[in-house]
């Protein structure tokens, strides 16, 4: 599973866009700042699954907004029409010691932006077009192989109010070859005093509202990225980052506006793949370097643009 998260991920490339906040994603048109903390944590070699003496840890910095352009409802016939637009930015300092050679980079970039188009069709089905352009980057220096551009379709189906499920396909360069990958996802949410949301693939969450100011929520997050990285084992430039956290998650309500989130667990999976940017290297076995299961702390600000009831 998470040797293949950054291409689900990928696929999930509709969520992308406020995904990548975590704890302190926006639930709507709105503007969020997260930062998050990964100790040192050993690091496993792919060969053997040993644990070694060499650590790596992560300091994050999370940027993300979501806009909504134009909303149309039909009143004859009922039907929606909506442009949203969302920007991330991703800043990750690696401190990587006693390493023999180099396996992570000490810095990473990631910024996307994604252009979405929403209408409503028959039968509760609707369509969802999605174009985005991502940078991901070591630093090192930035060309135009950082560029990770996709552009897809879905249809989705809302089975009731409570599940909603997609298919459809990306088109996408990530893999050199600019190729048509399946696009999918499943949303399920409950209502009550628990309230369980599957929002595969970001995440899976139960939570409760403590009263009217807090909500607990303890969710299991998934993350991935890409980048184009310089320096890498066997020159592979293609660097896919996979991260699954489990943890609490509080979310204090600061007005009608503003939310102020704090969360933390343990990391239980981490771990980078470096591969060739060609189709060949899609569905290869590829070495995953590991980071040993350890704690992280996270913290953000929310701002959502519509005042809460």
């Amino acid at each position: 599973m998470i040797k293949k998260l950054p291409l689900l991920l990928l696929l999930g490339a509709a969520n992308q866009a406020v995904a990548q906040l975590g704890a302190t994603s926006l639930n709507g048109p709105g503007i969020g700042i997260s930062a998050d903390y990964l100790p040192a944590s050993h690091y496993i070699r792919p060969e053997d699954s040993v644990k070694t003496s060499s650590t790596t840890s992560q300091r994050r910095y999370n940027f993300g907004a979501a806009f909504m352009l134009a909303s149309r409802i039909d009143t004859a016939t009922g039907k929606m029409r909506s442009w949203s637009m969302g920007v991330t930015g991703s800043y990750t300092t690696l401190d990587n010691k006693d390493y023999t050679k180099t396996i992570f980079p000490k810095e990473l970039l990631e910024t996307t932006i994604a252009l979405k188009y929403m209408r409503s069709m028959r039968n509760r089905w609707s369509m969802m077009a999605i174009a985005a352009a991502s940078l991901g980057t070591d630093m090192e220096e930035i060309t135009s192989k950082d560029i990770f551009l996709q552009g897809g379709v879905i249809f989705i189906k809302q089975h009731n109010r409570h599940f909603a499920y997609g298919l459809g396909g990306v088109l996408t360069n990530a893999f050199g070859t600019p190729m048509i990958m399946p696009a999918f996802f499943c949303q399920w949410k409950t209502d009550g005093k628990f309230s369980i949301d599957v929002n595969f693939p970001e995440k899976i969450s139960v939570s409760t509202n403590l009263n009217k100011y807090t909500d607990l929520a303890l969710a299991i997050r998934m993350r991935g990225s890409a980048y184009d990285v310089t320096n890498s084992p066997n020159d592979k430039r293609l660097m896919g980052y996979s991260e699954i956290t489990a943890g609490l998650e509080n979310t204090w309500h600061l007005g009608k506006h503003a939310d102020f989130v704090i969360a933390g667990g343990s990391t239980l999976a981490a771990g980078v793949t470096f591969s060739d940017k060609k189709l060949s290297d899609i569905f290869s076995e590829k070495p995953n370097h590991r980071l040993a299961t350890n704690y992280y702390l996270s913290t953000g600000l929310r701002w959502n643009f519509t005042a809460r009831k």
